[in-house]
């Protein structure tokens, strides 16, 4: 089971120093050589900061399983950007996981014309999670310090 709360800034400091391998490493990818807990903090800080909604997962034991949101990509236009990052824990609620990250893509598409980011192009894990949820993956390209793949879905 799942619960789900409205994110907080005590959420992203309690979530950075447990980040799954792979979700560290794409941040890394994307700020450069930065400490491996503060950058991430720093980022997760950031997608909360610029949020239109955001939550944090937490297990029936109040243990952290992923924050997630999205934020507006710019003032003019209905991009929304897309973020999650979590724990180890997201496999052991994997079901629960997909259920609850099919629905908030549905939400998010009902605030927002089109979804869109980048997912590391070495993040198989995530990308395969993308195609279930129906976003486009994108051929890599470089960007700051490594490959990615943009993902985007359009509202029906």
């Amino acid at each position: 089971m799942i619960i789900l709360l409205p994110a907080r800034e005590v959420d992203a400091r309690e979530l950075a120093p447990v980040l799954r391998e792979e979700d560290r490493a794409e941040v890394l990818a994307l700020l450069g050589p930065v400490h491996p807990v503060e950058g991430p903090c720093a980022s997760l800080l950031q997608s909360l900061a610029s949020a239109r909604e955001a939550w944090t997962a937490r297990d029936a034991g109040g243990r952290i399983i992923c924050m997630a949101g999205v934020s507006r990509m710019s003032l003019i236009g209905m991009t929304g950007v897309p973020w999650l990052l979590g724990s180890d824990l997201v496999t052991a609620y994997r079901r629960a996981f997909l259920v609850e990250s099919r629905r908030m893509v549905a939400r998010w598409l009902t605030l927002f014309e089109v979804l869109r980011n980048v997912v590391d192009a070495r993040y198989a894990t995530a990308l395969h999670w993308m195609r279930w949820l129906g976003f486009e993956i994108g051929p890599p390209f470089a960007l700051a310090h490594g490959l990615f793949r943009r993902v985007s879905k359009e509202a029906a």
